[in-house]
């Protein structure tokens, strides 16, 4: 958890706590990360008694300006203003998070809608590749022999050859029909969101210059 962030040229203290969203598919896979920040302006006034109330939209854009711009001019806090902070990390973290939950459920639900729309993609795309591959076969496997060339003693291997393709084109055409039905429904499930997880890790504050 970090505290004061390089001081900002404008306005009241501000903190924004940031948090990790998780989510993971079958296998402990991780299928997707993302930040989530929650943003509030910081007094002393009232502490214990009114917690901090999350920023709107807007206020919140212009905070994020302002943190890109005091990041671009970092110095260190005073060391009192360290200490003024510091006291109220813990409890300035817990106001927050409710809001950091509630972004985050959200933040998971968008994700898992996009997870779902490229499962559905990458199935239909082998699916299409599977059936290509079966109808390729299908036709070489459909095609007669030549009766007439098969007397011929020079080409008794290609004849003998050409059964033994046969008898493997038969076995794939199986399988293949199988990955059909199965193969895009595994793409399917890999991409399932079975578990999440959402972790603090810092608070940033803004502190004016002259506070």
């Amino acid at each position: 958890m970090s505290l004061p962030s390089p001081p900002a040229r404008r306005g009241q203290p501000r903190v924004v706590l940031i948090g990790r969203l998780a989510l993971y598919g079958p296998g402990a896979a991780r299928l997707h990360e993302e930040i989530i920040l929650v943003t509030a302006a910081w007094t002393e006034a009232g502490r214990g008694m009114k917690p901090l109330r999350p920023f709107g939209p807007t206020r919140e854009a212009a905070t994020l300006v302002q943190l890109e711009e005091a990041f671009r001019a970092a110095r260190v806090p005073a060391p009192q203003i360290v200490d003024r902070i510091r006291q109220y990390a813990a409890q300035d973290a817990t106001d927050l998070e409710p809001e950091l939950r509630a972004r985050a459920e959200e933040a998971k639900a968008e994700a898992a809608k996009d997870l779902d729309k490229i499962a559905e993609a990458e199935a239909t795309s082998l699916k299409r590749l599977l059936e290509d591959q079966r109808a390729r076969i299908a036709k070489a496997d459909a095609e007669p022999d030549d009766r007439q060339m098969s007397f011929l003693p020079e080409i008794v291997e290609e004849v003998e050859q050409r059964r033994r393709d046969r008898r493997h084109w038969k076995a794939k055409l199986d399988r293949l029909t199988s990955d059909i039905e199965t193969g895009p429904k595994r793409v399917r499930e890999s991409y399932g969101v079975v578990a999440d997880r959402l972790e603090t890790i810092g608070l940033v504050y803004l502190w004016p210059e002259g506070n």
